[in-house]
């Protein structure tokens, strides 16, 4: 598996070079490249943001695990899981933070649905 971080700094790379290219076209009064040049710039930007939040969220997640197999009782992340935080609470993620178990969620559930046999 690729590392995110050379992902993250492709992404930002390709924005650079991309900005450069936005000038120049900008420079030699070649309107329309630029505005291609300058759509590629703004996603490669997103791109980089996007893979520097995995990588922080990925850093946070394992020094949580880390101090809990120290026996430490670690507060959950905030989002506990970003299943959660996508799904406005409703799903947890298998690498949830929180004290969310896939017991606790079938029983809300069938507390909510009634039980189906």
């Amino acid at each position: 598996m690729t590392n995110p971080r050379r992902y993250q700094h492709a992404a930002a790379i390709g924005a650079i070079v991309l900005a450069a290219a936005t000038a120049g076209a900008l420079a030699s009064g070649l309107y329309v490249p630029a505005c291609g040049f300058g759509f590629g710039v703004l996603v490669l930007v997103e791109a980089a943001l996007r893979e520097h939040r995995r990588v922080n969220r990925a850093q946070l997640e394992c020094e949580w695990a880390r101090r809990r197999a120290l026996g430490m009782a670690p507060p959950p992340l905030d989002p506990c899981c970003l299943l959660s935080l996508h799904s406005h609470g409703q799903a947890h993620d298998r690498k949830c933070t929180g004290d969310h178990s896939l017991a606790q969620f079938i029983d809300d559930i069938e507390q909510q649905y009634g039980e189906t046999a």
